[in-house]
């Protein structure tokens, strides 16, 4: 599929730039009203479909991943509880419920660019259950586009002061995500932002020995206050700290089992969802299985978005969409780039789909702000 998008001062001139462009045959995937230089503009993403490009798997031979939590448009049931044998099993009784279903879902019942979209979602890698839901909330909602459902379904709320007021930011995920740097980067971003504010990075993981001397050194060259969070009465400190104005980043261990989470946090002092807001750091090159395992591992009461990471590395950026869905998580920040001064954005709406439609991530624009989707 080639999607592209267009501008003009009207519908009809940009819909003569499509027709024009990629010719009477194009779909319209979505439409929105942005801002530039001051004057209000008609955006237009469209696509045409290219028969001889990456050919679409076959339904029977995707393995779907479990979510962790049911959602309202879930076309399935939600799994049974925690254990990772009832896990296991569960994941082997939708793999079978899907196969039946999936025959049954009848796309000819879509406009052509809802199908279009929805096969499109299918090669870059989103799973049959974020597919089916998608599929259902189009239909129940009698929609003409596919963008109303998946803004639905891949929510944003951008790792800001204004979205996140007061709260101490507690980052978690697996080793190599990218937690540390995600925390200087946005520790800079922070600093830049407010010179006169105070920002300090934690070191909340007492086992990590080189880890935590490569975030000590990188916040005293960058100017940053740096802590050590060894227990509760030092966590509570930079809570106060927080809710006074302070911009509070802690770097949590890495877990290995349900549940450790959330014992780790109450051990901390930091299971108060009101102070406290926990972010899953992953990134879209994880294999689905991976990434269902991360989603068990790390859930907990505090956790409150998912960041995404290491964007230029990745071929597709199907997993937001199968997470987003997974998790019922709101996507707060994308990294794309080795630079510590660059290569982050706030998630927006815009940047969420330029990526996933169109591959390209915040940087190669100018414009990266949410234009309301």
């Amino acid at each position: 599929m080639r999607v592209k998008t267009f501008r003009g001062e009207s519908m009809r001139a940009v819909l003569a730039q499509v027709k024009r462009e990629l010719g009477s045959e194009a779909v319209i995937l979505g439409n929105q009203t942005v801002h530039e230089n001051g004057c209000a503009l008609c955006e237009v993403m469209a696509a045409l479909e290219q028969p001889d490009t990456v050919p679409a798997t076959p339904a029977a031979a995707k393995t779907a991943a479990s979510p962790h939590r049911g959602r309202a448009d879930d076309a399935l049931p939600p799994p049974p509880g925690p254990g990772t044998d009832w896990c296991r099993e569960w994941d082997e009784i939708k793999g079978h419920l899907m196969a039946l279903i999936r025959p049954r879902l009848n796309f000819d019942a879509l406009v052509p660019r809802q199908r279009l979209a929805l096969e499109f979602l299918e090669r870059e890698g989103v799973d049959e259950t974020a597919i089916l839901a998608l599929f259902h909330s189009i239909v129940a909602h009698a929609e003409t586009t596919v963008m109303p459902a998946l803004s639905r379904m891949v929510r944003v709320k951008p790792l800001t002061p204004d979205a996140w007021p007061g709260m101490a930011h507690l980052f978690v995920g697996p080793s190599g995500a990218g937690k540390t740097t995600t925390i200087l980067r946005l520790a800079l971003a922070a600093r830049e932002a407010d010179p006169g504010r105070r920002v300090v990075v934690v070191n909340a993981d007492g086992g990590r020995g080189k880890g935590r001397l490569i975030l000590r050194h990188f916040a005293e060259l960058s100017g940053l206050a740096y802590a050590e969070a060894d227990g509760p009465e030092a966590c509570r400190a930079l809570l106060r700290g927080a809710a006074a104005g302070d911009a509070v980043y802690l770097d949590a261990p890495s877990f290995r089992r349900e549940g450790e989470g959330d014992a780790w946090c109450r051990t901390m002092g930091l299971d108060d969802r009101t102070a406290v807001a926990a972010h899953l750091v992953l990134s879209p090159h994880y294999a689905p299985a991976q990434l269902t395992h991360f989603l068990r591992t790390y859930q907990m009461e505090q956790l409150a978005s998912c960041i995404w990471t290491k964007l230029d590395e990745a071929c597709n950026y199907g997993s937001l969409v199968t997470m987003a869905h997974a998790s019922a998580l709101p996507v707060s920040v994308l990294t794309f780039s080795p630079e510590l001064t660059q290569g982050m954005a706030p998630a927006s709406g815009k940047a969420v789909w330029k990526l996933i439609f169109k591959h390209q991530l915040p940087g190669e624009y100018p414009d990266r702000a949410d234009a309301g989707v």
